[in-house]
């Protein structure tokens, strides 16, 4: 990937998955300014995401899914302001998930088009590219302006939303949005800011190390269709008010430490069964048909900074597996050479019998002595 066709100036499409590409990803194509796709998935890419991807200020669709890319995720990523669709998935990223990404577009209508009223006037050549637009979650319909320059209404693009993978096409590719961070080795909490995303349809942060409650911000998810949050570390209740996302289709916290009373099966969360809260020990309710009454307390979970840990702090299970390994092979040692020198094994005779045994003799003796005189007296 170094000769002409990454350093083409006008790139607006490039979709190199599934050709097994080896290697870092290279910085050639980043300097494409007015680049639209960037599809690098199913690959053997490796290495981190290159900083200078910043500058790809036109961006809509980037897709590393598939990968081996490490690292942490770069903050330069939130400089792509007009990203709808984003999969990192199936890679090995770490860290933490930058909050900076409340800055991204995703889906985002802005707000100069929400009062747009063409109705009255005559359409010239300069719209040849508008895109008509009905959105069911909005009240009209709207027709907004799009240069041929921006359009990725002519690509199709594959994205895993409710748990299947969707091909979108045309139109609706300007107003599909999503963060699919699945299947990494991300840590930390869950960013509060991630709650500002209110035009996001799609949230996948599934099979990752996240601890820490989830943020009550979501509940601002107001078109949030699809989120998946399971097999990770989350603990802490789930927040009541996610009852509120009337347009949740798919929606899991399967195993995690979350504990407490599933909100009620009410709006969009009277439609999801058991296996969206599976494998959480302490969650109580419908429809787990476990009685929150019943339900033993939650262990109280001590987050330690771990700069501030003793350096002498010991582990208790640690401990006591090494101190039972050792006292086995040293009372193993001990009766091999006890065995095998004689020399050895007469010293130790002759040390129990002068140390231990007639000590003992002695003294029982003397005890027994003492007890017959004051009885016989």
């Amino acid at each position: 990937m170094s000769a002409s066709l990454p350093s083409c100036p006008r790139l607006q499409h490039l979709h190199l998955q599934g050709n097994k590409y080896s290697g870092s990803i290279s910085e050639a194509f980043l300097n494409t300014s007015q680049l639209l796709v960037l599809n690098l998935r199913d690959n053997n890419l490796s290495g981190s995401i290159p900083g200078i991807i910043g500058l790809l200020t036109s961006l809509k669709v980037l897709l590393l899914s598939q990968n081996l890319l490490s690292g942490l995720i770069p903050e330069e990523l939130c400089e792509l302001k007009q990203i709808s669709m984003m999969d990192l998935s199936l890679n090995s990223f770490s860290g933490s998930i930058p909050p900076c990404f409340q800055g991204i577009r995703f889906g985002k209508i802005e707000p100069r088009y929400l009062d747009l009223d063409i109705s009255h006037e005559k359409v010239s050549n300069e719209w040849d590219y508008t895109t008509y637009f009905r959105y069911g979650t909005l009240k009209k319909d709207y027709v907004l302006h799009s240069t041929a320059e921006q359009s990725v209404t002519n690509v199709e693009v594959d994205f895993l939303t409710k748990h299947r993978s969707n091909t979108y096409k045309g139109g609706i590719l300007n107003f599909m949005s999503g963060l699919d961070l699945s299947c990494n080795k991300l840590s930390g909490r869950i960013p509060y800011e991630l709650g500002n995303l209110a035009w996001i349809h799609a949230l996948n942060l599934s099979y990752n190390q996240l601890t820490r409650p989830i943020p009550k911000s979501f509940s601002n998810l107001t078109q949030i269709e699809s989120l998946d949050l399971s097999h990770n570390m989350l603990s802490g209740e789930i927040p009541s008010l996610l009852i509120n996302l009337y347009f949740l289709e798919v929606f899991s916290v399967a195993y995690n430490n979350l504990s407490g009373r599933i909100p009620d099966m009410k709006a969009q969360f009277g439609t999801f069964d058991r296996s969206s809260y599976e494998g959480n020990q302490f969650l109580c309710g419908q429809p787990l048909n476990q009685n929150c009454s019943i339900v033993s307390p939650h262990p109280l979970i001590k987050f330690v900074d771990q700069s501030k840990e003793k350096w002498y702090g010991i582990d208790p299970v640690f401990f006591s597996v090494t101190f039972s390994t050792t006292y086995i092979i040293f009372f193993l040692t001990s009766i091999i050479i006890l065995y095998l020198n004689p020399y050895w094994r007469r010293r130790w005779f002759n040390f129990f019998e002068n140390r231990i045994y007639y000590p003992a003799y002695d003294f029982i003796s003397s005890i027994v002595h003492k007890a017959c005189a004051k009885l016989c007296g």
